[in-house]
């Protein structure tokens, strides 16, 4: 495996990660001498153009996508008949390897995963992109507790796509109920994949089983999932909460965003209220005002509006205005009756207060409560409710202690101060801006998407080189420098290599030249030359005799050409030995003086089994006498 080098730079050190469409391989980049993973496409697919569009789909959404929580992209190309995509080496495990050894992950730490997923899909949805794969095996955890989202290979612009989906992409037991019956999708499906993924993580189980993959799509579309709780009794109310809103099958009674999420789980780190409880408690409040306005309105409309007759009694009276009158002399015995009481408790209650604060001067002493890694205005309300005062001392930057959220306190908890005191607390800032611009990665982009996003980035581009390639289409970028992800001062320059398109070459008229000439133009010209040597004693040994493909043909840069030369040397055509028995094959070599070498591949044909499948020079290809043949065998 690592004599294997691709693009001259990468050398294969050994397989990591094999999927349905690509292998993946740890590798070693001998350029810049640092591990990347090496993802490259599996022959079979190679010449379907779906498979291949994907493939480089993939490779131009992650070089869009510049976000600490997705995988990067350094290179991409051809590869022995196939395609390779170079990217961030992830050393850690994945999220469903992480499942499947620890089983069920702590509530804290399932939501710090999640937070990170949030992010990484934040930056897709900006970019217009819905993953539409959202699962453990494409989320990546580093040992530090990084998370690294990957696979964007069945992504899907909104902007370029606005149809329904043709074909159900994606994995059974992720799938959102829409993406199940091929609905037009948003990037709620994501939202419900995330669902799915936080399930996993708190019970290490699934909501959703089945024999087939249709029976598990049914069971998205039609069947409500048990709590995370019926299956773990451990597993905390708040993020049920979220799990469950996540899961809704509507996507109009998801959260509205991924943003959303992120902000309710970081609410239920820090044992703050959920958005979505705020928004029932609204609603419940909503309803219950409506239901009192209508009883009100019935309670005070007149009965005699409803359609009631005037009734009067012997008098001559109406009972209605009878019954008014009486229903005035109940109010005022009710309400000096209310009077009375009211004004006896307002007195029992200023005794009370009274007492209470008396209670409380006499108290002076308390001990500081713990506001530290408490958000400021609920550490505010915390000391206040011990007759303590809050004081911001100062603000200062934490990597690791959110904005607004309380670094540090004097005195610190447990100390005794006199009722009234002021605690000084240091309040976070968040992380601390970087003065360094992470240099965007544009390798792939036509050269206007990447100018525009070097200059919105507070770059500019110094220089640009151009020069042919085969893979890269005309007017895109090949490589840059400084590398993607590299800090750079704002206002840094990038020097960008821009690609020709494809070079198509002629191959020239070099009949009769010396063979190292001939040699030395066509290596200049980026075509790699097999010389083959032809028995002939009309020309001087050294002459090219002929030229394969001929004189005047369109060729590639890199492509293979073959020369023959004459030579005064004696040479034997070299016989056909395919398809003929191992022991027949080595017979006639033998009885030509020409020595060989056996060559065994596995091959799943029985009848080739023990016969030469192909041979090296070609049949009626020229040799020297006592010259060694190939012959591939297969066994």
């Amino acid at each position: 495996m690592t004599d294997i080098i691709i693009a001259d730079r990468y050398r294969l050190i050994n397989k990591v990660g094999s999927g349905g469409t690509a292998d993946v391989y740890l590798a070693f980049d001998e350029k810049l001498n640092r591990q990347v993973a090496i993802k490259i496409l599996s022959r079979i697919y190679a010449s379907e153009r779906n498979f291949v569009a994907r493939f480089k789909k993939e490779a131009q959404i992650l070089a869009h996508l510049n976000d600490p929580n997705i995988v990067s992209i350094y290179d991409w190309g051809q590869y022995d008949s196939s395609y390779f995509i170079c990217m961030e080496y992830i050393e850690g495990q994945s999220l469903e390897e992480i499942i499947d050894k620890q089983g069920i992950i702590s509530p804290s730490v399932t939501a710090k995963y999640a937070i990170q997923i949030c992010s990484a899909l934040e930056v897709a949805h900006k970019n217009n992109l819905i993953h539409r794969d959202i699962k453990p095996q494409n989320i990546l955890v580093t040992p530090d507790g990084t998370v690294k989202i990957t696979d964007f290979g069945i992504a899907k612009s909104l902007i370029e796509d606005t149809t329904k989906t043709i074909n159900v992409l994606g994995t059974a037991h992720y799938i959102s109920p829409e993406q199940a019956q091929g609905k037009i999708l948003s990037y709620s499906t994501d939202i419900y994949s995330l669902g799915v993924v936080l399930y996993e993580m708190l019970t290490a189980d699934l909501p959703f089983r089945g024999d087939n993959s249709i029976e598990i799509s049914l069971k998205h579309i039609n069947e409500k999932p048990l709590k995370p709780s019926s299956l773990v009794s451990s597993v905390p109310l708040q993020i049920e909460k979220i799990v469950m809103h996540c899961l809704e099958k509507d996507p109009q009674k998801r959260y509205e965003n991924v943003s959303a999420i992120k902000a309710d789980l970081k609410n239920f780190l820090y044992q703050k209220p959920l958005i979505i409880d705020k928004q029932e408690e609204k609603e419940k409040k909503l309803n219950k005002k409506s239901i009192t306005d209508k009883l009100l309105f019935l309670k005070r409309r007149p009965k005699h509006l409803d359609g009631y007759p005037v009734i009067k009694d012997d008098s001559g009276e109406d009972a209605l205005g009878k019954s008014k009158r009486n229903s005035r002399l109940s109010l005022i015995i009710n309400l000096s009756v209310s009077y009375t009481l009211v004004a006896i408790f307002l007195i029992l209650f200023i005794v009370f207060a009274i007492n209470y604060n008396n209670l409380k001067i006499s108290q002076s002493v308390i001990k500081v409560p713990q506001v530290e890694k408490m958000f400021f205005d609920n550490a505010k309300e915390a000391l206040a409710s011990w007759g303590l005062e809050i004081e911001k001392k100062s603000d200062s930057y934490n990597n690791s202690i959110p904005e607004n959220y309380v670094i540090s306190q004097d005195p610190k908890a447990g100390n005794e101060v006199s009722k009234g005191s002021s605690i000084k607390v240091i309040i976070s800032k968040g992380k601390e801006p970087s003065l360094a611009i992470i240099t965007p990665n544009v390798v792939g982009l036509n050269i206007a998407d990447a100018t525009k996003i070097i200059n919105e980035s507070g770059l500019k581009i110094s220089q640009t080189s151009k020069e042919y390639s085969n893979f890269f289409e005309a007017e895109t970028v090949i490589s840059q420098n400084p590398l993607p992800g590299s800090e750079i001062k704002t206002g840094g320059d990038i020097k960008l290599k821009i690609s020709l398109g494809q070079n198509i070459l002629m191959i020239p008229n070099i009949i009769g030249y010396d063979y190292s000439y001939v040699v030395s133009q066509l290596n200049s010209m980026g075509l790699n030359v097999i010389i083959n040597k032809v028995p002939n004693i009309d020309y001087q040994p050294g002459k090219v005799l002929s030229i394969s493909p001929e004189t005047g043909t369109q060729v590639k840069e890199g492509d293979l050409v073959n020369i023959y030369i004459a030579t005064s040397e004696q040479m034997i055509q070299m016989p056909d030995v395919t398809q003929l028995s191992v022991d027949k094959a080595v017979s006639i070599l033998q009885s030509l003086n020409i020595s060989y070498d056996i060559s065994n591949v596995e091959t799943q044909v029985d009848v080739q089994k023990n016969l030469v499948i192909s041979q090296y020079p070609s049949p009626n290809a020229y040799i020297s006498i006592g010259g060694k043949a190939i012959l591939i065998v297969g066994q």
